[in-house]
């Protein structure tokens, strides 16, 4: 029962350990994983410090274990023997359940864990990138969804085309989950905007290196679909903002005082050289929004809705997404937003009229992305789409 016991306490903070890598990409509670850490730390003290609860009842059950190879143990002694070792068989259960709740957290994490393109090292090229992260789609979702596919499950959006809207309970439930949609959607579509502008307003080569950005955040993008060979509208949308924000970029033409002549490039680098934005922080930061496209895609897309939902349960699905899966993680990428905009001080936060009428387009034009799906002829979306 000591060695059980031993295996169990070593096993749990083991699985605590590797679980530091995966925290930040899953759906659960704020809090909720830190109780648990905090759980887990207090076990391995009272494991590993001399005066902790487990090492004193290892130690005294060792000690019965010796005697009783010496000597016969007195009845008293073997009843003593026989509660420590319930005491430590109630105290393995605890455990036990403790690992499997950081096996159910960490089977989440590892399903929303977007692999890293920096990893210790220069960032990697884009085309090895892209087969990594096809390959983790494979494993955590795509092969996943053919297996529901086989069992004849659907994609939330599928049952939400299958609402009869001319039924008031039908049009309750679909409008609340559309609204919900865009809602989450509109504001993942602005960190994306918001990102940019941010390596448009750091780097030395300007437009050059936010049109590779562009590019590549494009080609990440369509590799984050859940099913292969299938068109998605989550992504897409999210596919329409980058293209939004290129067409946009283009019209709108230079801001720089550089760009426009007015500035040597020297003085520009000057003035970029104030903030230096590391790959590594840019890249956890980008990271971080395609694990919420990632995490809307799963919710509307992935298949794994029986074939009759009733529309109570669509309701509660709406409300569900917005508060318990994306509220606390779209707030953590909003404080990283804004703590990164403090630091370089933004240009559409200062005095330009340029940049400040750049940002209101921007705004109005995800705006319209996501609540008018199909653009309207003369559309801002529209014309700046041409």
């Amino acid at each position: 029962m000591a060695s059980e016991l031993e295996i169990s306490i070593k096993n749990v903070i083991k699985r605590s350990k590797e679980l530091n890598e995966f925290k930040d990409s899953g759906s659960v509670k704020e809090g909720e994983m830190e109780r648990l850490q905090v759980a887990v730390e207090e076990l391995r003290r009272s494991y590993e410090d001399a005066d902790g609860e487990n090492a004193k009842i290892l130690r005294e059950y060792y000690s019965y274990k010796d005697r009783e190879k010496r000597k016969r143990l007195s009845g008293k002694e073997k009843l003593q023997l026989k509660r420590l070792m319930a005491d430590m068989e109630s105290r393995k259960n605890e455990i036990d359940d403790t690992c499997a709740s950081l096996g159910a957290f960490e089977a989440k994490f590892r399903k929303y864990n977007v692999p890293k393109r920096l990893r210790m090292a220069p960032e990697q090229p884009l085309k090895p990138y892209l087969g990594r992260l096809r390959e983790f789609m494979k494993s955590t979702w795509r092969e996943e969804s053919e297996k529901s596919r086989e069992k004849e499950q659907r994609s939330l959006l599928e049952c939400m085309a299958e609402l009869d809207l001319s039924n008031d309970e039908d049009m309750i439930a679909f409008d609340a989950l559309k609204n919900a949609f865009t809602d989450i959607g509109i504001q993942i579509s602005m960190y994306l905007v918001e990102f940019f502008l941010i390596i448009m307003a750091v780097s030395d080569e300007g437009e050059e290196i936010l049109a590779l950005m562009l590019h590549e955040v494009k080609a990440i993008l369509k590799c984050l679909s859940v099913e292969e060979n299938s068109y998605s509208i989550v992504i897409n949308m999210f596919v329409k903002t980058v293209q939004f924000f290129e067409g946009a970029m283009k019209l709108a033409g230079p801001f720089s005082d550089e760009a426009k002549g007015q500035k040597s490039k020297e003085d520009a680098k000057e003035k970029k050289a104030i903030f230096f934005l590391d790959d590594e922080r840019k890249d956890d930061l980008l990271r971080l929004i395609f694990i919420e496209v990632l995490r809307l895609e799963v919710s509307y897309r992935s298949p794994d809705l029986p074939m009759k939902v009733i529309n109570d349960v669509y309701y509660s699905m709406a409300s569900h997404l917005m508060d318990n899966v994306f509220e606390e993680k779209l707030k953590r990428v909003g404080a990283e937003i804004y703590e990164l905009n403090s630091d370089v001080q933004l240009a559409h936060d200062d005095d330009s009229s340029e940049m400040s009428f750049f940002w209101r387009v921007l705004v109005a034009g995800v705006d319209e992305l996501w609540t008018k799906l199909d653009a309207e002829p003369g559309s801002l979306t529209r014309l700046v789409l041409l």
